[in-house]
């Protein structure tokens, strides 16, 4: 295929490229490629007509990772072939029919010589390209499949009248309708030939020969195209270590090779370096990376602004991502120079500045280098890295809950992730992340980023998620019928403008969410109204006790202490009730930290009140124990995904006391009441102590507030750790 010895002149070169290519017949549309492709092509050919291929076939992977039926995978399988890699039949006019068939031979080789080198990779070649033969022997014109059928043996034998007829019962076992077996044709191979049709019991077996039915014909022909491949798969092996001495073709075979992991390749990269340039500026990078990122780049922005670097390879990734997507080199040393702000200006143009504007072309060999694609980043040292590859499963979900738990992604959707993740298939797992978070925009699942193809590189995420949501504002836009003498007065400027309609896109989609009625069927799930009334019931005590207060009926403080309680049990089933509806939402989150904080903050604070704890001391301690339970509350809504799970998807732990342990307190305060320990009775126990000034001052604080003020300090603790049971 490739001459190692130098050509004499171009002339006579393209001389004989011209004649192989006349003497180069293709009759047919299907292909067993039994014949190598005996002529000279350029690298450029070679690596094109490989990768064209190689994005049909991780598409047919991806299809069956994700379990997508026949009838899917067969027209998803047919759109890529229409835009990558188009066959057409023989009756296709004004088409170069031979060249298409060139393309489609070369590529087949090219590809055998990346994946024959072990017996995984020579697997799942098999598997996809007899996938892919399926699809055309399925798609092809009848008349020129018989005809391809009549050029090869397929050592079938036709089963006559006389032995159709003797084993007509037996054969009519297998016959859906016996008045199409007349006219049914009959033919019998080895068993073996036919392991599939065996195994669904689709053909009569006799003396070791399957007799299978014309319509059942085409499971022969995938099989012997399966077996003639592997065979040459293994034969092509062999002759591997020949090609090392030609070292063109060693990197380009690696890269192919490991196309499978990243999806195949990418328009993006082909696409131009600064495709987009100037069409993001810096300041806007911190409000994209949350709603359009993928994870990975997601994950080097939050590197980035945590820890204020990154290493070199994390910034030439993160920065040529951004660089693609239409950040300007003036609007790139801005970006970098407010992410490196503990370091002055000429440390930073000293470290930093060349290799900004060398990754834009600007300095050195001056080449103005593409993004990094996903197979780049999936076979790059995991520094950054991809993050469905070189994060630990358990790193991985907390991470996915934390990272795009507000855009939908739920605990219920992370076993499917982590199927796809452990099964090896990356760009799968990333594929159905952004099926699920852009679900608001239309996306279903199957459909990836847009006619079932799966993401392969981050550009390709990040274009496509930018371009749902510009669609999302221009559908607003046609509800958004302005005022006229409203706009005579305000909104002027284009930002104003830009603003009003932001605004007016968030209300079409609560309109669409809830059909412009805010209300407690549309909105509240069954476990946020349980979680409702332990907000009640805290309320309640905390009026109990405005009444005890008021008349000292002891009844009302009674009520105040049994209220939490109830709250408490609220507390339990609410989560109870979610997990069995398998129904869970942000709102149902925030819900239920505000009604804990109720229940277990504040009417245990009041209650301690009550009972006595009233000196200036006093109400200073209980204030910051509300203010702990609020900051512990709000820590834990930010912090529960990165905290490990167990195999069930549940903490492991506490970080810092729970609220709801605060009962414990409301207990004691409870046991002071029966005996009468409390203020206007026999007093607090352990009295008080005057840290300055007089008894009965400012100063003055009752030793039992010390127990809250540690209370409080144990809730916000981040070194307690509480075993969750």
């Amino acid at each position: 295929m490739f001459k190692i010895e130098e050509r004499s002149s171009y002339g006579e070169s393209s001389g004989t490229h011209v004649e192989l290519h006349q003497s180069a017949n293709y009759p047919h549309r299907l292909n067993f490629y039994d014949k190598p492709p005996l002529y000279d092509v350029t690298i450029e050919e070679f690596e094109t007509a490989a990768l064209d291929r190689l994005r049909i076939l991780a598409e047919i992977e991806s299809s069956a990772a994700r379990n997508r039926s026949w009838d899917e995978t067969k027209t998803i399988t047919s759109t890529q072939c229409e835009k990558y890699l188009p066959l057409k039949s023989n009756n296709a006019v004004s088409v170069d029919k031979e060249g298409q068939r060139r393309t489609d031979q070369l590529g087949h080789f090219v590809l055998r010589l990346a994946f024959c080198r072990t017996e995984e990779l020579r697997r799942r070649f098999v598997k996809a390209e007899t996938t892919l033969f399926k699809v055309r022997y399925e798609t092809d014109d009848s008349t020129e499949r018989e005809s391809f059928l009549n050029t090869r043996d397929f050592n079938w034998i036709a089963v006559d009248k006389a032995e159709k007829e003797q084993y007509k019962q037996q054969l009519l076992t297998y016959q859906s309708r016996a008045d199409a077996f007349e006219a049914d044709k009959y033919y019998k191979v080895r068993w073996t030939r036919v392991p599939d049709l065996v195994d669904r019991r689709k053909v009569f077996l006799k003396g070791g020969w399957a007799y299978v039915p014309s319509r059942e014909q085409s499971s022969i022909v995938y099989q012997e195209f399966e077996t003639q491949l592997e065979r040459n798969l293994i034969a092509t092996s062999r002759y591997m270590p020949r090609l090392d001495e030609d070292t063109r073709l060693g990197g380009i075979l690696d890269n192919l090779s490991q196309g499978f992991l990243a999806g195949g390749g990418s328009e993006w990269n082909s696409a131009p370096a600064d495709l987009n340039s100037g069409s993001i500026t810096a300041d806007m990078v911190d409000d994209l990376a949350p709603k359009h990122f993928p994870m990975c780049m997601r994950n080097s922005h939050q590197k980035l602004r945590a820890d204020r670097r990154l290493n070199h390879f994390g910034r030439l990734e993160y920065g040529l991502f951004l660089k693609v997507l239409g950040l300007s080199i003036e609007e790139a040393i801005v970006f970098w120079r407010k992410s490196f702000d503990r370091i002055n200006d000429d440390t930073f143009n000293k470290m930093y500045k060349y290799n900004i504007r060398h990754a834009f072309g600007l300095e050195g060999k001056r080449a103005n280098y593409p993004a990094k694609n996903c197979q780049q980043i999936l076979t790059s040292g995991g520094d950054p890295g991809c993050p469905y590859r070189h994060f630990s499963p358990e790193n991985l979900r907390s991470a996915l809950l934390s990272t795009y738990g507000p855009q939908g992604v739920t605990s219920n959707d992370l076993h499917e992730i982590m199927n796809t993740v452990k099964a090896g298939h990356f760009h799968v797992a990333c594929t159905r992340v952004f099926e699920i978070t852009h679900s608001s925009s239309g996306v279903k699942k199957g459909e990836g980023i847009g006619g079932g193809e799966s993401v392969t590189h981050p550009n390709q995420y990040a274009a496509k998620s930018m371009e749902l949501a510009k669609a999302q504002e221009e559908k607003a836009m046609m509800y958004f019928v302005p005022n006229p003498f409203a706009m005579s007065r305000r909104r002027n400027s284009v930002s104003d403008k830009a603003e009003a309609l932001h605004d007016k896109a968030e209300a079409l989609q609560q309109y669409q969410d809830t059909d412009g009625h805010f209300t407690l069927v549309r909105n509240f799930r069954l476990a946020d109204l349980v979680t409702i009334m332990n907000g009640v019931c805290g309320s309640l005590s905390i009026f109990s006790s405005a009444h005890y207060l008021l008349n000292n009926d002891i009844d009302y403080l009674w009520s105040a202490l049994a209220f939490p309680l109830a709250g408490l049990m609220f507390d339990f089933f609410d989560g109870k009730v979610a997990r069995w509806r398998k129904s869970t939402s942000m709102l149902g989150q925030e819900l239920d930290s505000l009604a804990d904080l109720v229940s277990f903050g504040v009417a245990p604070a009041l209650l301690a009140f009550v009972i006595g704890l009233r000196t200036y001391l006093d109400t200073v301690i209980l204030t910051a124990f509300i203010c702990c339970g609020l900051a512990r509350l709000a820590r834990f809504n930010a912090t529960v995904a990165l905290v490990p799970k167990d195999g069930t998807g549940k903490a492991k732990y506490f970080e810092g006391l729970p609220i709801p342990s605060s009962l414990c307190l409301v207990g004691v305060l409870a046991y002071w009441t029966k005996q009468g320990w409390i203020e206007g009775k026999a007093g607090v126990p352990w009295g008080t102590l005057t840290l300055w000034g007089t008894a009965g001052g400012r100063g003055e604080v009752h030793v039992v507030s010390i127990v809250f003020a540690s209370w409080a300090a144990a809730m916000v603790s981040g070194t307690l750790r509480v075993p969750k049971l």
